[in-house]
């Protein structure tokens, strides 16, 4: 599978990689405390780590590898895109169907968010 980037998402990126370091990793939090409806449990966030795990599918980006739970691909639809809206200084991630995440968060280890 591809995650497609837009020429201003792969830039915004770009830009927070020139300042951490890490691969890149379509996590989904589980945990994410959020106003989504009750049958959500969790969101995707674009994680900056060196803490991979070793069972993770590559996805191929603009960026080089994006690593994803082999289980969480489910959540995904063929062909997800990944969007800047320089307007909310936000990245989005889309699908076919649809908007997935209209605020893709970027954040380290932690969770904490690195923009």
């Amino acid at each position: 599978m591809e995650i497609a980037m837009t020429a201003l998402a792969e830039k915004r990126i770009s830009n927070i990689l020139e300042d951490h370091s890490g691969k890149l990793e379509l996590y989904y939090n589980e945990k994410f405390q959020g106003s989504y409806a009750c049958s959500i449990t969790g969101v995707f966030e674009l994680k900056v780590s060196d803490n991979i795990s070793e069972s993770c599918e590559t996805l191929n980006s603009p960026l080089g590898p994006v690593y994803i739970d082999p289980t969480k691909v489910t959540h995904l639809d063929d062909d997800p895109l990944i969007d800047y809206q320089e307007k909310m200084n936000t990245l989005q991630l889309k699908g076919r169907s649809g908007m997935i995440v209209d605020n893709l968060r970027v954040v380290n280890n932690q969770s904490k968010s690195l923009y």
